[in-house]
């Protein structure tokens, strides 16, 4: 009867699935795995998930669940230096239980990474963002194992506790157990298996049951869970019991025989599941998940970040079981705006570069920010005296926001300057999961050009705060916009701008991103400055601004390089707002087969008869999709962008 029951639902499932592509964004937020959407009395939605490098709790809020890319992020609790929740901190959960907040959570120790146990937090706020959140202590299970992955549901005045755990006395790694509990840190009572892996799409890899989620409608209590390794084989399977019985009692329990949600080939969508459950604003029933929207890991599935956590409606089938359909797909990428960013403070946004902020979950753009609308400056005083500028996009690259500029300390004193000027960053991520900038540093500012920039070595573990490493020793003191690239495990090359040398691209190569020998010039046939270098389409390319457009090289070995000829890129203005310009100082985001081409113009040069000081030094960012043909770089301004920046092309 239990597969009869089954077949039933599984069948509608395969044919009804419910097409809500238009109405959240997907992935919803990237980088977030093990999601949890909390929709509170106080018309909140709260979102809680595992982030990469399992080393905190991140919360956020919104009104509606499409907000909650962009709403702030807080991170609420940091795993402890030494012992016990200092690794591993994983699939957090928050829950509202008799007036206060718990978070549940799995946690290993620091000094035995692998020895992961079940935590919770209490807060005593209204809000969870504020309030002080206290260590109520380790949820001790019957014996003493790795466990993790648990959830709470409230059944008949009763509070129960679902988990993962491994059963040291049987093989695998870990099964799904119930309890009920004395207080929400506390269990009592017998504790009974309701599941382990027994058939073989629970078996692929790995033994494993985990993530139980819990779901209450048509007089039954299903809980969901996800089985296999954290790769394209992880799915979802299905447990029911009634609700008028005695859920402590194993027999109750009836458990599904195939998988109720797996990958679509087909959606491009892999290894969905450790899910959730909420409610949509239009009280629409919500499944909430993580997916790879790729197949095939190159590194181990634990250390690959883009499990995204993902939203969609389902249905439900006229025998009262859920119907999850299949994962939906991607969402399409949007038309870039012209431009595609203006500073707010000094509308002198120039030099871009983009990069993935793991941290904050979102696209970072740095920038030159020079002082377009100083009043009256002198000379060429408007291009000094700023800090490097930071935006923040949250959807993929389509739009952007000022948050601030980049933070540098522990300057020595010839560069601790109360007005100093920096340009062109470059910004990079290292081998440990640090990051590089290689700063161009103007020394105050100055009515001319005939002063010393020399380049700055700094690094950051989170993109905003950076400690000054050294100042390069490279040619001269008319050096600047340096260009860092890996070409292999151990070597990278740095390309910049000598000025003393007719502004010829010279190179250096660095073992450890800190010493740079240097190696000579790399183009000199035509000056330029802002060099950019690439791999795409088999080649190595080099773009640089030579102020008629973007220089095109390309190379086979980054070493010997050979001038595209014909027009430079972005020398041919375009129709679009603030694109009526040649295009300057450019990077190049490669996203797979494709790479997208960020630079700034200056707009109000597009009028000759333009007298306005302030239009003519105004800048804007802007961004076109590069093609390819025929072993030739080109570009069509007037064609719209259409961009979804991924970051799994950032490692």
């Amino acid at each position: 009867m239990l597969r009869l029951v089954f077949i039933t639902f599984f069948v509608i499932a395969s044919v009804s699935a419910v097409d809500a592509n238009s109405v959240y964004p997907n992935p919803l937020i990237e980088q977030r795995a093990d999601p949890w959407i909390h929709k509170h009395s106080d018309g909140f939605y709260y979102f809680i998930a595992t982030t990469p490098q399992y080393e905190r709790i991140e919360l956020r809020r919104a009104a509606t669940i499409s907000e909650l890319p962009a709403a702030e992020p807080k991170d609420i609790w940091k795993a402890h230096s030494t012992g016990p929740m200092g690794a591993h901190i994983w699939a957090p959960e928050l829950h509202f239980i008799q007036g206060k907040w718990y978070i549940y959570f799995a946690a290993g120790d620091k000094e035995e990474i692998w020895r992961i146990r079940m935590y919770v937090l209490e807060n005593e706020s209204p809000n969870p963002l504020e309030g002080q959140w206290i260590e109520k202590g380790e949820v001790k299970a019957a014996w003493d194992e790795f466990s993790l992955d648990a959830t709470v549901f409230e059944h008949h005045e009763k509070l129960f506790y679902v988990w993962a755990q491994k059963d040291p006395d049987m093989g695998g790694n870990s099964n799904i157990y119930l309890s009920e509990m004395e207080n929400p840190w506390t269990l009592k009572g017998k504790q009974i298996r309701l599941t382990k892996p027994d058939f073989a799409w629970e078996q692929m890899k790995y033994r494993v049951n985990e993530g139980p989620a819990v779901l209450k409608r048509n007089g039954k209590i299903f809980i969901t869970y996800s089985v296999n390794a954290t790769d394209q084989n992880y799915r979802m399977g299905l447990l029911w019991a009634d609700d008028d019985s005695d859920l402590l009692t194993t027999s109750t329990w009836q458990k599904s025989p195939g998988s109720v949600f797996m990958t679509s080939e087909e959606n491009g969508i892999y290894g969905p599941g450790h899910n959730g459950f909420t409610t949509g604003e239009n009280g629409q029933d919500l499944i909430v998940y993580h997916a790879r929207n790729y197949k095939e890991l190159t590194v181990y599935s634990l250390r690959d970040w883009n499990r995204h956590a993902r939203v969609q409606e389902f249905i439900w089938t006229d025998d009262g079981f859920p119907d999850f359909g299949v994962p939906l797909p991607d969402s399409e990428p949007q038309t870039a705006p012209k431009p595609l960013f203006r500073d707010p403070v000094f509308d002198g946004a120039a030099d871009p570069v983009v990069i993935w902020n793991e941290h904050r979950g979102r696209w970072w753009m740095f920038y030159t920010n020079r002082r377009a609308n100083a009043d009256e400056p002198s000379g060429v005083q408007w291009v000094h005296g700023t800090h490097i500028g930071i935006a923040e996009s949250s959807d993929n690259g389509i739009t952007w926001k000022r948050i601030g500029k980049a933070n540098i300390n522990g300057l020595p004193a010839q560069f601790d300057i109360p007005d100093p000027t920096h340009w062109a960053p470059e910004v990079i991520k290292g081998p440990k999961g640090e990051y590089h900038m290689y700063l161009t540093f103007v020394p105050g500012i100055f009515n001319d050009w005939a002063h010393p920039r020399n380049i700055l070595h700094l690094t950051s573990k989170d993109l905003k705060n950076w400690v000054y490493q050294s100042t390069l020793e490279l040619e001269n003191e008319k050096i600047i916009d340096a260009c860092v690239y890996q070409l292999n495990a151990s070597t990278w090359r740095m390309w910049y701008n000598n000025e003393l040398d007719g502004k010829s691209v010279y190179y250096a190569d660095s073992q450890d991103l800190y010493n740079w020998e240097i190696k000579g010039k790399a183009v000199g046939d035509k000056s330029g400055e802002g060099p950019k270098v690439f791999q795409w389409k088999g080649y190595y390319w080099m773009v640089t601004d030579v102020w008629e457009g973007l220089g095109v090289y390309r190379s086979d070995d980054a070493l010997n390089w050979k001038r595209q000829l014909g027009k430079n890129l972005l020398q041919t203005p375009g129709n679009g707002e603030d694109d009526r310009v040649t295009g300057g100082h450019p990077d190049v985001l490669v996203q797979g087969d494709k790479a997208y081409l960020f630079y700034f113009t200056h707009p109000g040069r597009s009028k000759p008869e333009q007298e306005n000081e302030y239009e003519l030094r105004r800048s804007s960012i802007q961004v076109v999709e590069l093609q390819y043909s025929d072993g030739e770089l080109f570009v069509d301004r007037n064609q719209p962008t259409l961009m979804k920046l991924d970051p799994q092309y950032s490692y």
